[in-house]
């Protein structure tokens, strides 16, 4: 996989986060931290999307509708679903 590091600035920056439960969590403290603000799915103006949904076809096809809207997608424990990773925080 052919991948370049690099840091986001999401300072007041939109960003969609899909799903619930401790993954979502985590992700929602993540992107908090990082100044960024999260925005439900159909909103315009994201450019980077969170999927923390445990159920494979739900996750495949959620990205795949974001992915479709022009957003770079992360899906949660999918490596193969996503076009970004994070790295994990000790």
């Amino acid at each position: 996989m052919h991948q370049l590091p690099i840091f986001l600035n999401l300072e007041g920056r939109p960003v969609v986060l899909v799903g619930d439960g401790e993954a979502a969590e985590a992700k929602a403290r993540l992107i908090a931290r990082a100044g960024g603000r999260i925005v439900p799915a159909w909103e315009e103006g994201a450019a980077l999307a969170f999927v923390a949904l445990a159920d494979e076809t739900e996750a495949r096809a959620a990205a795949q509708a974001l992915r479709a809207r022009g957003l770079l997608v992360n899906v949660v424990d999918r490596p193969e679903l996503c076009d970004f990773t994070t790295p994990a925080i000790v």
